[in-house]
């Protein structure tokens, strides 16, 4: 139970980190554009911190539905984020098309991650390996869409690092 706080805290901590890194004092330059460098490196800046913490929550696999269900939980959390901050940067016109199909399919990874949840709520084993089987099989179409847009930390493979 304590650990579920822990994460819990921790999420809270990384959302307010986000809030006030892109509020209007952040650096994103308050509603100017960013060059297509600035764009790049702020996104992967944001994919590394999230890659990490994958990394840092799936070092102990989960041994229960409960555990798979809280783990899922928690990459969800992670997952919407990074997607938010991205979201958050101001894009430069050049790489709005790429960056669009590339949040698309992050989205559709999420969407799976939501499955994988609500099957290992109810206990569906097989709901929540065919969901895995799902968001590893996106994995080379999101890294291929990331480097379209001229990412090199977003959606990078990793071993264990599913919805990247």
């Amino acid at each position: 139970m304590a650990v579920l706080g822990a994460l819990a805290l921790l999420a809270l901590i990384v959302a307010l980190a986000a809030v006030f890194s892109l509020g209007p004092f952040g650096d994103s330059g308050g509603g100017t554009t960013l060059t297509r460098a600035q764009f790049t490196a702020e996104a992967d800046q944001a994919c590394q911190q999230a890659h990490d913490k994958y990394a840092e929550l799936q070092k102990s696999p989960p041994n229960s539905a409960q555990g798979a269900a809280d783990l899922t939980q928690n990459l969800i959390d992670i997952s919407e984020n990074e997607l938010g901050q991205i979201r958050a940067l101001d894009a430069p016109q050049e790489v709005q098309p790429a960056l669009d199909r590339y949040l698309a399919a992050r989205e559709q990874g999420i969407a799976e991650l939501k499955k994988g949840l609500e099957a290992a709520q109810a206990r569906n084993a097989r709901g929540y390996a065919d969901a895995q089987a799902k968001i590893a099989a996106g994995q080379v179409h999101r890294l291929k869409l990331a480097r379209t847009v001229g990412f090199s930390q977003c959606s990078r493979v990793s071993q264990g690092a599913s919805g990247q």
